[in-house]
């Protein structure tokens, strides 16, 4: 957590202090990109609604993406009537992206993943782990980056807003949207560049079963925190790094 400090000094002493401070920062600014995030969950209200709806409004997940793929570039938004944003849910969700960005792109070798350092959904042993898994599963070179905290919005931020702002102003025309099949449907009518698809319970509950037992025997990864970037190096092995760059890096065996 951020704290303030107040220090009294000489301009000589203030300036050797933030040079001592330049490596540090420097190091943070250069992990600073996002390609994949959950948007804020969408309250599923409607026009006109008597008051006591507002203590029951339902809410939609709505997990975002986009991919850069040298001159073409994929948007998602993958729905969901879950919101509990777990390692199951991310799971169904990053397989969705992959398998679509396959049929997309047939000569597909490698992908780069890039999310924040949310340590409930990316940030995690579970996501490193099951992306070796993924890499054999779908035979790609997989990559992971986070980016640094607090470095404000990204595309798929954008993507996330678009959709939702769609969907609100159909709402407001008195269109019923009570589920993730709804929201789908009514935001596939406002876009044809915003690849939308639903993910079901069902699917969730697939991954769960597949993957609660490996799960549960997940090693821990040392200095998770710390870590930027994560390389797949063959099934349940990873190679870590503080960033990109750093010549500094350890292997984790799970």
């Amino acid at each position: 957590r951020s704290e303030k400090e107040e220090s009294e000094g000489t301009v000589k002493s203030c300036v050797q202090h933030l040079s001592s401070l330049i490596q540090q920062y420097l190091s943070h600014v250069f992990i600073k990109r996002a390609q994949i995030d959950y948007a804020e969950n969408f309250a599923m209200d409607q026009q006109d609604a008597i008051q006591s709806a507002y203590w029951n409004t339902r809410m939609l997940s709505i997990f975002t993406a986009h991919a850069w793929c040298g001159a073409n570039n994929y948007s998602f938004a993958l729905v969901s009537d879950n919101v509990t944003h777990d390692k199951y849910c991310v799971a169904v969700c990053l397989n969705t992206i992959i398998t679509k960005l396959k049929q997309y792109l047939p000569d597909l070798e490698e992908i780069v993943f890039f999310s924040d350092g949310a340590a409930s959904q990316f940030k995690q042993r579970y996501l490193l782990q099951n992306m070796t898994r993924m890499m054999v599963e779908h035979t790609l070179k997989l990559s992971w980056n986070f980016f640094a905290t607090s470095h404000g919005k990204g595309v798929v931020d954008a993507i996330g807003g678009m959709v939702k702002r769609m969907v609100w102003q159909e709402i407001m025309t008195k269109k019923q949207c009570r589920s993730a099949t709804d929201f789908v449907r009514i935001a596939k009518t406002k876009t044809n560049t915003i690849i939308l698809d639903e993910i079901s319970q069902t699917e969730i509950d697939v991954a769960k079963l597949r993957l609660e037992q490996l799960f549960m025997a997940t090693k821990s990864v040392k200095d998770t925190q710390k870590l930027h970037s994560v390389i797949a190096i063959r099934s349940d092995v990873i190679e870590c790094r503080i960033y990109g760059d750093s010549t500094s890096k350890w292997t984790v065996f799970f």
